[in-house]
């Protein structure tokens, strides 16, 4: 079974889209404007979106603008768990907060009973980088892979580009399925964003990238990449 990536073109390169029970590591840099690709692929079906550094509206808001439904998704607001206190203000320090949060969200993702569930982690980043032992982190990266293989869902896990340990990142690279590098280039006096996929289990790997532009949702560019 496939699952849409919600981007038609690039559906059609994939042969329908991306495998059922897949781990994709959207690996970018946020220059290129990687969270237009996570609206994107949370328009699909039911979605779970998990948010860690801004509020759910502020997500509903640019989807909107991007004219993205939103009706159908549920958020995991764990900025809020995490910064914010009982009281409505900024929790400034708290010792027990970074492992509070991984708790949280081991809680959240049981509670996921749907089939064929998206799960966008904006970002994974977040979690790499908390004050914790790193058997903690590498026990969320497989709690992420087995939730996607039980489900029969995809779990999108934005990893920002040099923001968190080489070793951690090459674990979550070597454990997903699929490997989404999204990244800008100046070309000239114009700056190109371009997707390239060099990874991906049970299909065949796309040795072309493909530019892309951010018009209603992500917009890729026919003219030279998709025939």
């Amino acid at each position: 079974m496939r699952i849409s990536t919600g981007i038609t073109l690039l559906d059609k390169r994939l042969g329908g889209g991306l495998p059922a029970g897949s781990m994709v590591c959207v690996y970018a840099n946020p220059v290129s404007m990687p969270e237009a690709f996570l609206y994107q692929f949370s328009s699909v079906g039911i979605a779970y979106y998990v948010t860690t550094s801004r509020l759910p509206k502020f997500i509903i808001e640019d989807m909107k603008s991007l004219e993205i439904e939103v009706d159908h998704l549920e958020f995991i607001d764990v900025f809020s768990r995490y910064y914010i206190s009982d009281s409505g203000g900024f929790i400034i320090e708290d010792q027990y907060r970074d492992r509070d949060v991984f708790d949280f969200i081991d809680s959240e993702l049981s509670e996921i009973d749907t089939k064929n569930p998206v799960i966008i982690f904006d970002n994974l980043s977040f979690f790499l980088n908390l004050n914790v032992p790193i058997g903690l982190k590498e026990w969320l990266i497989n709690k992420i892979y087995i939730t996607s293989k039980n489900l029969d869902g995809i779990s999108y896990c934005y990893m920002i580009k040099g923001s968190q340990p080489k070793q951690i990142e090459n674990m979550v690279i070597n454990l997903s399925d699929v490997v989404f590098d999204i990244d800008s280039e100046k070309a000239g006096d114009r700056v190109v964003n371009r997707l390239g996929i060099p990874k991906m289990r049970k299909m065949k790997p796309i040795d072309e990238t493909f530019r892309y532009y951010i018009s209603h949702g992500i917009q890729i560019d026919t003219s030279r990449d998709i025939a």
